[in-house]
């Protein structure tokens, strides 16, 4: 799939396992700039989030 995005002009970022798909979540800071963000942003971003825990 990498390869696919590839040719059609994308970056991929790997954010494996989808247990970790919170990190792009909404509130996070890979969602907040989703529009806006090269590769090496989007991995600091995805680094960035923060687990929200509701009570």
């Amino acid at each position: 799939m990498t390869r696919l995005y590839d040719q059609f002009g994308f970056d991929t970022v790997d954010n494996s396992p989808l247990s970790e798909s919170w990190r792009s979540g909404p509130g996070q800071p890979a969602w907040v700039a989703h529009e806006h963000q090269t590769r090496a942003e989007l991995m600091a971003n995805l680094a960035r989030a923060r687990r929200i825990i509701s009570r």
